[in-house]
């Protein structure tokens, strides 16, 4: 395996692990809401406008792995650094926005958040890793 495919393998399956982390997240939302009988706080905080937005984010991060592993091309090495950027900057923002409104307090709730924080510096990484690989 080369430099290049080493590297690019890691954002692949680091773009699959945000997707399962924030698939987890939807989940525990849910299981919450439920546990505390107020599907209206989800229904709130989302609307339609969040939920169409959810549905674009999801199809983002079903297809970049994919877009990976089909592409290797300079400039499209340099969008995937790009957009794995803006998603983890999106979903920090996110983050600090509930903290602010203290909607959701932190602690045990806030650990699959983190680890999606990880996974986005960590894809961040390796994605200018691979941009910098001559193949």
């Amino acid at each position: 395996m080369t430099k290049s495919e080493y590297w690019r393998s890691i954002v692949a399956q680091g773009w699959t692990m945000m997707f399962a982390v924030f698939l987890a997240n939807i989940v525990m939302d849910l299981v919450r809401i439920t546990v505390m009988n107020n599907a209206t706080q989800w229904a709130d905080h989302l609307g339609m406008q969040g939920l169409k937005f959810i549905h674009v984010v999801m199809a983002i991060s079903v297809l970049i792995p994919m877009l990976i592993r089909t592409f290797s091309a300079h400039w499209f090495r340099y969008a995937v650094v790009g957009v794995t950027a803006l998603m983890t900057l999106f979903v920090g923002a996110h983050e600090v926005s509930h903290l602010i409104a203290a909607d959701k307090p932190f602690g045990v709730l806030h650990a699959l958040d983190l680890v999606h924080h990880v996974l986005g510096i960590w894809v961040i990484v390796a994605a200018v890793m691979w941009v910098r690989q001559t193949d």
